[in-house]
């Protein structure tokens, strides 16, 4: 068995110890002061999110940490974090997300300058230069490298944040968006592609994963059984059109449901991924999470996650095993449990919930009204970037231009069969073109074109059954974003895109051909 040398991962700012003292003093007063202020005037919640921020930098400016262990404490900790962590409450400018990201590419700029003028040979030293607790030796890694994808989604970001300082009607809250839905995810890629090894810290991804299906699953079941919302965001209500939309930690149903499916596909893929083995228990909770994220992605009841999920998986079996293994006789034996795992699930659920709420049944599923606002508000959504072509009607702008064209003009309400439009776009495609135009919605197509290519020659390349399942649960991932994107604005909201691009950049450090794993199997 081939042992790994333990790598060290170090802290903030290892070289230079007065700095980090300065910091830690300058950080820790100044968070003390601003908390009594906010005492004084009887904000007991923002002082207690500032002192949680404080504490949480200058334990990350003193303490031994690599980038890898901030993502995974990101990845399992900010549906729940980011409901507490942000400053002010409304309309907030630090939040737990933004915090994190910038920490890490300050942390990166920091030791990458290290790394610059340490590779000096004057100042040749005998051990590896590091990066955290990631090796930067390698050739392919040595520099400041950005794929086809980035650098499109990168574009994109750029129009999105222009069109929200030049054309939103209200540039805080567009920049906010520009901000977190398109630049933090940009981020979450580039810095787990580049920076996260999965051989150092991708075994703990994995029990992260399910303690967080688990969590999300618990939260969804609560608030669809009771009606409780337990994480109240504004203007993100658990009942909207006497519907109950089931949306857990998250602002948006949507994203609950996209999110928990992304998870199961994950979830499918990450022990062989990480050459993890259970035993009796750690089958019987891992089995338990497979059925907690399947449910949650049903719980709110989107008929585009309830197709993605079932397109999902068997365009997954197909491409991890191949179109001609997958009709053998073993992949057939493997196929069949979790299918028919599924099959109970859709059909426990098409049976439990009519039986507990008829009413939220038939308004989501069962009335046709639905589909036909749907399309009544494309016919919108597609009369709106006509009229708006080359640069759209400005990001965060669409449900103010409905109104003003709709409610506030002679201009009737596009209907089908007596259903009017919403005043959302309810498209990924037609909320960019409707909001940044043909410009940002040909960056967007290329963007994630590029995904799904990078996805596609890795599994052409595949050179084993490790790299194959990786680069099918790429391309999974890809549809899983993208079916119910069609029907549903989901792109808008930053928590999927973070989720959705920080798996991908994970999984495409898989796709190289590098090889991190050199150990057995561990079981868990």
């Amino acid at each position: 068995m081939m042992e790994r040398q333990r790598q060290t991962p170090q802290t903030f700012l290892p070289a230079l110890p007065s700095l980090r003292v300065t910091a830690l003093f300058i950080l820790i007063t100044t968070c003390v002061a601003f908390s009594a202020w906010l005492c004084a005037i009887g904000d007991y919640r923002e002082a207690a999110v500032v002192a949680a921020v404080a504490l949480g930098g200058a334990f990350l400016v003193s303490a031994a940490i690599s980038a890898e262990a901030v993502l995974v404490t990101w990845f399992a900790t900010t549906p729940f974090a980011s409901f507490y962590i942000r400053f002010p409450t409304d309309r907030s400018i630090i939040t737990f997300n933004r915090a994190v990201f910038v920490f890490l590419v300050i942390m990166l700029i920091l030791k990458a300058r290290r790394l610059t003028m340490s590779a000096s040979p004057v100042a040749a030293m005998p051990a590896r230069p590091m990066i955290g607790s990631l090796d930067m030796s390698e050739p392919s890694r040595a520099g400041f490298t950005v794929s086809r994808f980035e650098l499109a989604w990168a574009l994109l970001s750029v129009v999105a944040l222009a069109s929200a300082v030049t054309q939103s009607n209200n540039v805080d809250s567009a920049t906010r968006i520009a901000v977190d839905t398109f630049w933090l995810p940009l981020i979450a890629f580039h810095v787990a592609r580049n920076y996260f090894d999965p051989g150092n810290r991708g075994r703990s991804l994995l029990p992260a994963a399910i303690a967080l299906a688990l969590f999300l699953f618990a939260t969804g079941v609560v608030e669809f059984v009771t009606g409780t919302d337990l994480f109240g965001y504004k203007g993100s209500e658990l009942v909207r059109e006497g519907e109950r939309r089931v949306n857990g930690p998250f602002a948006a149903d949507s994203s609950f449901a996209i999110i928990c499916l992304l998870l199961l596909l994950f979830l499918l893929v990450a022990p062989r991924l990480f050459r993890v083995r259970f035993d009796v228990t750690g089958k019987l909770v891992y089995g338990c999470a497979l059925a907690g994220a399947a449910l949650g992605a049903l719980l709110p009841l989107f008929r585009a996650v309830a197709i993605a999920l079932v397109v999902c998986w068997i365009a997954f079996e197909w491409f991890a095993r191949g179109s001609a293994r997958l009709l053998g006789q073993s992949a057939f034996r493997r196929g069949v449990p979790l299918g028919a795992m599924i099959l109970a699930m859709l059909i426990a659920l098409f049976g439990w919930a009519p039986a507990m709420s008829p009413s939220i049944f038939a308004g989501r599923w069962a009335d046709p009204r639905t589909a036909f606002g749907r399309l009544a508000t494309w016919q919108a959504a597609a009369e709106i970037s006509l009229k708006n072509p080359l640069f759209g009607v400005g990001l965060g702008n669409y449900a103010e231009y409905y109104d003003a064209t709709h409610y506030y003009s002679d201009q009737p309400d596009e209907e089908v069969l007596k259903t009017t439009a919403a005043d959302s776009p309810h498209s990924n495609l037609l909320w960019i073109s409707s909001e940044l135009g043909m410009t940002g919605l040909a960056l967007y197509i290329a963007a994630n074109l590029y995904l799904f290519l990078m996805g596609w020659r890795a599994l052409k390349r595949a050179a084993d059954r490790r790299q194959r399942r990786a680069a099918s649960c790429f391309l999974a991932l890809v549809l899983a974003y993208w079916i119910p994107g069609l029907t549903l604005a989901s792109g808008y909201y930053s928590d999927l895109n973070l989720y959705f691009l920080f798996l991908l950049g994970m999984l495409s450090s898989q796709l190289s051909g590098r090889e991190y794993f050199h150990r057995r199997a561990e079981t868990v």
